[in-house]
């Protein structure tokens, strides 16, 4: 009797493993990688789109371009970027350009 019972234990905990191993696929890791992979993908794809889209979200109709007087120390790239006309408060200031080095 006591071998009967041990038995019927052991069948339902070899059931409830083997319904939770179908229930959950051969390699949940896999699945776990797959669901990652395309938030990565949405990250590079929105840095593609603001580096494409660069100029378009500037301030005003036309971004400027910064002459060679004003990039003359810089080593690498130089660029203009918007810059707050008051440093302290920059959300409610307005903005204007500034050429900017960029390593």
């Amino acid at each position: 009797m006591a071998n009967l019972k041990l038995l019927h234990l052991v069948l339902l905990c070899f059931i409830l493993m083997w319904s939770a191993q179908l229930s959950q696929g051969a390699s949940p890791q896999r699945v776990l990688r797959g669901s990652v992979a395309p938030e990565n993908d949405l990250q590079v794809h929105d840095k593609e789109w603001i580096r494409s889209n660069a100029r378009r979200l500037m301030i005003g109709s036309v971004a400027p371009t910064c002459t060679y007087n004003e990039c003359r120390g810089c080593k690498f790239r130089c660029r203009a970027e918007q810059v707050p006309v008051e440093g302290n408060d920059p959300m409610n200031s307005a903005y204007h350009y500034k050429c900017i080095c960029h390593r």
